[in-house]
């Protein structure tokens, strides 16, 4: 029992790969990171980002459902048709590639799940489209624009050619996965791939990775810089934490 004027509260133990990780983040974002770590371990504590981690290890349909429809509209035919497959992305040195743009759409679709577990009707992609040109028009203020026209196909030309080599915005990227991915794995319980991580850290990742190139390709830049990523991650993990019901109103 504790005695007066002491505590009886236990302090707080932190995952010490957690910890690391932080380290790691902040290490290459600097001051600026610590917005974004904060944001990275809080996520744990909203019931929707559990059910996206949960749903995450399941098998794509049995959360995704039929999106068809979704991948038919004007934003991801023209991303399909501007954008190369990995190794033709490789071989002619673009730095996004299809695939990658495809897993910005599956994260968006996870978050409409994780908060509403509903994975029928054109609602739900209505939603997640319109979340899509959203965060890609402006990642840092994606809740009060309205979504423009969408993007064409030479936008796309464009977009894959951005570099992420510059300000050591990319490493700060991929520490930011690394981040995300003790996390949730403090929730699973499950190792930690050392490589790709989990299925829900690469769609963030990948998502953030589009909307700091398309951040950079506004601004006139061929390369996204550090201040790219810290908008593009705290966009999408806003997102993860933001309602659908919100979003629309």
């Amino acid at each position: 029992m504790a005695r007066g004027g002491e505590s009886r509260l236990t302090p707080t133990l932190v995952n010490p790969l957690v910890a690391d990780a932080r380290a790691a983040l902040l290490e290459v974002g600097g001051r600026e990171a610590t917005v974004i770590a904060a944001a990275i371990e809080a996520l744990p504590s909203y019931p929707p980002f559990q059910v996206m981690v949960s749903a995450s290890q399941a098998a794509r349909p049995q959360w995704a459902g039929l999106v068809d429809d979704l991948f038919e509209r004007p934003l991801l035919k023209n991303a399909k048709a501007g954008l190369r497959n990995a190794l033709m992305s490789t071989l002619t040195g673009d730095t996004l590639y299809r695939n990658v743009f495809f897993s910005f759409a599956d994260a968006v679709i996870l978050w409409h799940y994780g908060h509403t577990q509903t994975r029928t009707g054109s609602a739900r992609l209505d939603a997640a489209y319109d979340a899509m040109r959203r965060l890609l028009a402006g990642a840092e203020h994606f809740m009060e624009i309205r979504p423009p026209a969408e993007p064409d196909i030479p936008y796309f030309h464009r977009l894959r050619r951005i570099r992420l080599t510059r300000d050591n915005a990319y490493p700060m990227l991929r520490r930011a996965g690394r981040l995300l991915g003790t996390v949730e794995a403090e929730l699973t319980r499950e190792k930690l791939h050392p490589v790709r991580g989990s299925i829900l850290t690469s769609y963030v990742t990948f998502s953030a990775q589009v909307m700091a190139m398309a951040r950079a390709l506004r601004a006139d830049r061929d390369a996204i810089d550090r201040t790219d990523v810290v908008k593009a991650l705290d966009g999408i993990t806003t997102l993860l934490r933001t309602a659908p019901a919100v979003l629309a109103a």
